[in-house]
């Protein structure tokens, strides 16, 4: 996937849906991540803004990621925001490669909760799960990599 441009007018080109972040949610649809780039001084950041959270300037667009990271952080959430959600699940803080991060569920068994912290560290790689609430989107979420993926 090349370099895709965010749209000027906000909710022009989808009705309404987010054009800031359309193109994520195309990207995600085909089963590829992608992540704002800034032109000017090349950060990488996440989540999109109209201009670099870094030099503030609004030439940017989503490039691909690896979608290879390492769990910053994470925590076991025990009540969902609705009931379509199942729980136990557990969300984390993912560092990919690129440099930037992203707060995502990691698909793994639930950590006992006398254990905090215990998946910091580990080697995650994206994949996408559907959302199981309108609109179904696909969402990026991370597993664990085996050695050499």
């Amino acid at each position: 996937m090349s370099a895709v441009e965010p749209s000027a007018a906000p909710g022009a080109a989808d009705g309404g849906r987010g054009s800031l972040t359309a193109p994520f949610w195309e990207a995600a649809a085909a089963g590829t991540l992608v992540r704002p780039v800034c032109r000017r001084c090349g950060n990488n950041f996440f989540t999109p803004t109209w201009c670099c959270p870094r030099c503030q300037s609004e030439e940017w667009s989503y490039e691909p990621s690896s979608g290879r990271g390492t769990v910053y952080s994470h925590t076991t959430v025990h009540r969902g925001p609705g009931a379509e959600w199942a729980v136990p699940y557990v969300l984390g803080i993912v560092d990919l490669e690129e440099g930037w991060s992203m707060l995502s569920r990691l698909v793994v068994d639930p950590p006992d909760d006398r254990e905090p912290g215990v998946l910091i560290g580990t080697d995650v790689r994206v994949s996408f799960e559907r959302e199981p609430r309108p609109p179904g989107r696909m969402l990026p979420v991370f597993s664990p990599r085996k050695a050499g993926s």
